[in-house]
Parts: structure tokens; sequence; C-alpha cells
């Protein structure tokens, strides 16, 4: 099963590159309004693809993360600071975007021990690897190795999903192995990441 994750909703380029990758389910991410999930809602039926809606919390709200969670088909917290990864965890959110940043590292094994307890999937984006240049993007390679390896040596749940904010960033899924092992992980390990980890996920809709 393909499944991508991405950050816009432009539902005429979400169909013609999905089919184009055969990606045949999309988790759109967005910080949503209740007003633009209803609009998304009513357009995803005539999509060509399976389409998800995601709400994504950049900062800590408990009142925002229980009524999403209830409008939404998955909740996802922003990561990329002690705090909010921490926060994902153990608000047992269903995703934990990019975890790391180009920043101060901000991951540990504690946090990864919980993201495995409360079945919380952490999704490592590949698009702000093309967003980001020079030395940063140095200190963000650095900084996802270091959060795989803690990822994997716990066994939490792991997604690698293109991201893409807008149809430039998009990549099919079923390549998404290769970022992977670019960060270390074995080949073997990496495509059943994508391969089985998928299902796994869309299990917590049944």
């Amino acid at each position: 099963m393909n499944l991508n994750l991405i950050q816009f909703s432009e539902l005429n380029e979400i169909d013609d590159l999905s089919a184009k990758f055969r990606d045949e389910i999309v988790i759109v991410a967005k910080n949503f309004s209740e007003t633009e999930l209803k609009e998304f809602n009513s357009k995803k039926r005539k999509s060509k693809v399976k389409l998800f809606s995601c709400k994504v919390l950049e900062k800590k709200d408990n009142k925002e993360f229980q009524k999403f969670k209830k409008l939404c088909d998955f909740i996802a917290v922003k990561g990329g600071s002690i705090e909010m990864n921490s926060w994902a965890a153990n608000q047992k959110a269903d995703l934990l975007l990019q975890p790391f940043s180009s920043g101060k590292n901000a991951f540990d094994l504690a946090t990864a021990n919980v993201l495995k307890e409360n079945n919380v999937f952490t999704c490592f984006l590949f698009n702000d690897f093309l967003e980001t240049k020079g030395f940063g993007q140095t200190q963000l390679m650095k900084n996802a190795i270091f959060c795989l390896k803690l990822i994997e040596k716990s066994k939490a749940p792991l997604l690698f999903v293109s991201g893409a904010k807008e149809k430039q960033q998009m990549r099919a899924s079923k390549d998404l192995s290769s970022f992977g092992v670019f960060l270390g992980m074995k080949k073997e390990t990496a495509l059943k990441t994508i391969r089985k980890n998928s299902e796994k996920f869309l299990e917590r809709l049944q």
C-alpha cells in the first residue's frame, strides 16, 4: 500500500501527481480551521485517490487537540523542540511530524520510548531537506540520523513521507525508502518500513 503525506490541499494537483506516482492513499496535513476542513471534506469525495484529513498543531493547545481529534481523520503535532516532541508523545497524537530541526538536537530515547508505548507514528518529512541549504542542511541530516537511531532502538513506529508543501516537492511514497537508507537505515528495513508501516498506521481507522 502506497501512503503519502503532504501539506497542501489543491485537489487537482494531488490527483494528477498521485496517479503518476501510484500513491493510493494521501494524508493532507495542515493547520486546518473548521471552515477549511469542511471545504476540504466536501471536495475530497471527488478525488481519484483516497484522501484523509490531518490537523497539524504547531503549539500546545489541549482544547484544540481534543476538538479536532473528533473532526479530522488524524491529528498531528509539529515537532522539533523538546516540549512539542514530548507533548505529542504524551497526548497520544496520531503523528509526530519532524521531531528534529537544523538547530539544537531536541530528541531523546525517553521520548522515543513513550512514542512506542503510545503508538504515535513519527513522520520524517523529505521536503525539509529540499528547503534547507548549506550548514543548516548538514545539521538537519545530523539530527535526523541521530533521531532515526533512537527510533530504531526503541522500535517506535515510523513513516517516511514527502511532506510536500507544493507540487514540485512531491515524491512517490515507494521511492522514499531511499531516504531512510540515506539516513543510515538498512535497505531491507527501509523497504519494510514503507510497505508495512503504512498498513499498520491505517489500522487505527478500523
